[in-house]
C-alpha cells in the first residue's frame, strides 16, 4: 500500500490549497513570498500591498480626486509592520485599529496647505476590490532566531497575512 496517501501534505494541505484556490485565492509560491517580504523576519507581501494601497486609496480636494504620495504609501506600509517592542497585545491593538479603520496621513494640497486624509488597507465595503492570496510553508524567523515558525498555509488580503492554517494527518 502507498503510504504517501497518509502524509499531511497529501491528505489535508493540498486539498485545502485546492479548495482555497477554487474559492478565488491566488496561489503564490513560498519563494515569491520571500522575495516580496525582503527577509524572513518581515511578513507583508510588499509589492502586492503597495499596489493595493495605490489602487484602493484616493482623496478628494477642490473637486479633484488625488492619489496619495509615494512617501505616504511607504509610511502606511511601515506603520503596519509594527514591532513588538510594546508587547504583543499593544502591537496587535494598533494593527487591528489600522486594518479596521485605516490611518490618516498628511498631504500637501492647494497652495502648500497640508490636510490629513484617511488611507485604507482593506476595502471592507467592496470585498471584491481586495486581492486574496494563499501560500504554503511560510517560514518566519524571530529576531532572536529561537522562536521561528513555518505555518502550513497562510492566507493574505492585499498582501497582509490574515489567517494561518495548520494541517494535520489523520
Amino acid at each position: 500500500m502507498d503510504q504517501s496517501v497518509y502524509l499531511e501534505k497529501n491528505i489535508s494541505q493540498q486539498p485545502a490549497l485546492d479548495l482555497l484556490q477554487s474559492m478565488g485565492y491566488t496561489y503564490i509560491s513560498p519563494q515569491d513570498c520571500e522575495a516580496q517580504r525582503g527577509s524572513r523576519y518581515h511578513v507583508l507581501l510588499k509589492d502586492i500591498l503597495r499596489g493595493q494601497l495605490r489602487r484602493l486609496n484616493r482623496y478628494a480636494f477642490a473637486g479633484a480626486e488625488n492619489e496619495f504620495s509615494a512617501a505616504n504609501i511607504e509610511r502606511a506600509m511601515d506603520d503596519l509592520d509594527e514591532p513588538l517592542t510594546d508587547g504583543l497585545v499593544r502591537a496587535s491593538g494598533k494593527i487591528y485599529d489600522a486594518l479596521l479603520l485605516g490611518k490618516s496621513y498628511p498631504e500637501t494640497v492647494g497652495e502648500g496647505k497640508i490636510l490629513s486624509f484617511n488611507l485604507r488597507y482593506i476595502d471592507w465595503e467592496h470585498p471584491e476590490n481586495n486581492l486574496f492570496h494563499v501560500t504554503e510553508e511560510f517560514a518566519v524567523d524571530s529576531r532572536d532566531k529561537l522562536h521561528n515558525a513555518r505555518p502550513d498555509l497562510v492566507l493574505f488580503i492585499n498582501g497582509i497575512p490574515f489567517a494561518v492554517i495548520e494541517c494535520k494527518a489523520p
